[in-house]
């Protein structure tokens, strides 16, 4: 049965209550790493959603895709104690948050939660520059207006082998990610593999 709040949640809220739920390795909900990890989950899920895409009004910032509209509702249900900040500024479900959780969890269908484990999985454990290339490589206009594009694409070959090696991509997108074809890439790869 629905809470009064779950009946009443925004579909952005209910995506974000889904994001800080969703289980990747084990079946206790796992905090999302921090605020560009929200923003970037958020955003990949607003072309999955894309009801989600409208509300959320992401632009070009100074690190890409930013949303006042996603910062709000983490603010509200901060503020409101739905959500604490972890050790190292992990965003996390507080008790009353994981209730709440478990219901708009439990609401949504089994595509949606699909969805939402595969971003959650992936984007969740790269590290801010990884993280960072894949936005602006799969995504190239939230890399307008970044500050820290050079720097990230300065350094795309490493951080584009680094994602095939942790699994987040496959050789192809890793090649994509690097700016290279297939083969130039995979030359390069073992090239520095010796």
């Amino acid at each position: 049965m629905y809470s009064a709040l779950t009946s009443r949640l925004e579909k952005m809220e209910r995506v974000f209550f889904m994001l800080l739920y969703a289980p990747v390795d084990s079946r206790e909900p796992e905090p999302v790493r921090g605020k560009v990890w929200l923003q970037k989950e958020m955003y990949a899920l607003s072309k999955v959603f894309t009801d989600l895409e409208e509300d959320a009004g992401f632009e070009a910032y100074h690190y890409g895709s930013f949303s006042e509209s996603v910062e709000e509702v983490k603010d509200q249900y901060e503020n409101s104690k739905y959500v604490d900040r972890g050790r190292r500024d992990e965003i996390q479900l507080s008790a009353k948050g994981r209730a709440l959780a478990a219901e708009v969890w439990g609401s949504a269908s089994e595509e949606e939660r699909q969805a939402v484990l595969e971003i959650k999985e992936v984007f969740n454990d790269m590290s801010l520059d990884e993280l960072l290339l894949y936005m602006y490589q799969t995504y190239p206009e939230t890399a307008e207006n970044s500050s820290v594009r050079d720097r990230v694409m300065g350094n795309k070959f490493r951080l584009a082998v680094s994602l095939y090696r942790k699994g987040k991509v496959s050789y192809q997108k890793a090649a994509e990610l690097a700016d290279m074809g297939l083969d130039d890439f995979m030359q390069r790869v073992k090239m520095h593999a010796n």
